[in-house]
């Protein structure tokens, strides 16, 4: 507990003097210092505006006289106040009352706040500091891509604590932008030098946009060709990741201190990189070559989200696929892609010719990136891969993959932590163990009279203070499917499954939300803390 002592320093000034000379009796008064408890100062509140109201209670000890020779002030500053214009001048109190019954319409972002209970008598003040993070039914949550008439629509899912959640359809009604069929969400974690920490990117027909951090608003403003020197007419972007620039210490010792390069490829298989450091933030020309040779990038890209979790970020390979057939990698402070490299033990070669890339999925787990490839056979081969720092990526699973209905697979996903694939048919789920192959395949999931049109894992990976359950949501498998003969506007069903070590439990089906749109793709929206 902090206080400040206000009026009070002529005064003792004044009393270290006399105490030079004189040597009689004194009287003397201990200032009483006031205890403040009830308030959650280890982690964040965190409020949905216009919907929460923020309830605190607080217990003030060791009080002289009664509560009302008191004042009392809650006092909440953003996290983006300038100071140097005077932010600590302004007048942020929200409240003057003891306890606190605030319903939250403030801004969505994060606020540091203050407590303030003042003696009237004294004018000494005590202080207690907590923090707040508000957000909006747009700023965070499952964004649930839909298909509407051809167009684009937009649903929201917010999760609210463990057990409730907040549904918003259709969010974006009131716009006027022709988007065309949607295609699919993509989500990156990016340093403050790109703009703001968190990109949300949305692909459709008519090209790709960055959805606005607030409002998820997406227009010509925030097309992503406006990121692009050349500025196209329209720019299809399929994958995009970006490789963290902050330091790392090499193998032998030596600290490297990377650029940031923002990485995407478009629906023609051209690689696209942004170096801010180099050239302002835009993208350039193509860089899908090897040794002069250019090459066709599958719309996938790989990265080792453990370091933005860590906080020990960057130093590690963006991964992608040549078309051709061989895992391909641009390297820490490269900027160019060059063939994949590994050390320790070699279960397969880089070269993987005549298979078709059909999943590439990283993870929190360690910087484990898995892939699935597909032969001309129609065989179904799995990869798990550590990147790691300079090109010293390992090998960690490899084999065919081999159970019931594979030849009607239609999507797969891989547990971040139990080794565990997943592949969906029309309206079954199947897990695969690639710690034990030899294992039957199980069926975990029936949908009948439904077709599963999503299934993944999403990775959280903001450098912010999650709950534990918020956390656990990385570990959940998300299903998304769309009732089969019901209306397009609520045919849609988003689920997320829980799974156990053990190869023989059920799935616990963590949540359900029926009555969305014609679900396209699930991805969920960050924010920084």
């Amino acid at each position: 507990m902090k206080y400040v002592i206000y009026g009070l320093l002529v005064t003792l000034l004044g009393f270290v003097s006399s105490c030079a000379d004189d040597k009689g009796n004194y009287d003397y008064q201990v200032i009483n210092e006031l205890d403040i408890t009830g308030i959650e100062t280890g982690i964040a509140y965190r409020k949905i505006a216009y919907v929460d109201t923020l309830k605190i209670s607080p217990e003030v000890k060791n009080l002289v006289g009664t509560e009302g020779d008191y004042t009392y002030e809650w006092k909440f500053i953003p996290s983006n106040a300038d100071k140097d214009k005077g932010a600590d001048s302004v007048n942020y109190v929200v409240a003057t009352t003891k306890d606190l019954n605030l319903p939250v319409t403030l801004k969505a972002g994060s606020y540091t706040c203050f407590y303030n209970v003042k003696d009237k008598e004294t004018e000494i003040c005590w202080s207690q500091k907590f923090y707040l993070q508000v957000t909006s039914l747009t700023s965070e949550g499952w964004m649930v891509l839909c298909e509407k008439d051809g167009q684009s629509r937009m649903d929201m899912v917010v999760n609210v604590d463990a057990s409730t959640d907040i549904i918003s359809r259709d969010i974006w009604s009131e716009s006027d932008l022709v988007t065309g069929r949607p295609i699919k969400m993509m989500y990156n974690f990016m340093p403050g030098t790109m703009g703001g920490g968190v990109i949300n990117l949305f692909a459709c027909k008519n090209g790709t946009y960055r959805l606005d951090p607030v409002d998820m608003h997406v227009g010509e403003d925030n097309n992503i060709r406006w990121n692009f020197g050349a500025q196209p007419e329209h720019m299809y972007v399929r994958a995009s990741e970006a490789m963290l620039y902050f330091s790392y210490k090499s193998e032998s010792g030596k600290w490297i201190y990377p650029p940031l390069y923002w990485i995407v490829v478009d629906e023609k298989g051209d690689v696209y990189s942004n170096t801010v450091s180099t050239n302002g933030g835009l993208f350039d020309f193509p860089i899908n070559e090897i040794d002069g040779v250019k090459f066709e990038a599958a719309p996938f890209l790989g990265n080792a989200y453990r370091y933005q979790r860590q906080g020990n970020m960057g130093g590690t390979s963006i991964m992608m696929y040549d078309k051709a057939g061989r895992f391909v990698e641009i390297r820490t402070g490269a900027g160019r892609p060059t063939v994949m490299k590994f050390k320790g033990d070699i279960l397969f070669p880089a070269e993987q010719e005549g298979k078709e890339m059909v999943l590439l999925q990283s993870t929190v787990n360690n910087g484990l990136t898995y892939a699935v490839l597909k032969d001309g056979a129609g065989d179904y081969y799995y990869y798990g891969i550590i990147l790691g720092t300079e090109g010293a990526n390992t090998q960690k699973y490899y084999g065919k993959l081999s159970g019931t209905d594979l030849d009607k697979a239609t999507l797969f996903a891989c547990h971040p932590i139990l080794g565990v694939l997943f592949y969906a048919t029309k309206d079954r789920i199947y897990k695969f163990d690639m710690k034990n192959p030899s294992q039957p395949v199980k069926e975990v999931c029936h949908f009948p009279g439904e077709t599963i049109k999503v299934l993944k894992f999403n990775p959280f990976t903001a450098m912010r203070q999650y709950q534990a359950w918020e956390d656990l949501r990385s570990e959940h498998l998300v299903v998304g499917t769309t009732m089969d003969g019901a209306d397009k506007g609520t045919c849609g069903v988003m689920r997320t499954y829980e799974f156990e070590p053990q190869w023989d439990k059920a799935p616990v089906k963590k949540k359900e939300h029926k009555g969305l749109g014609n679900i396209i793709d699930v991805a969920y929206k960050e924010v920084l803390l």
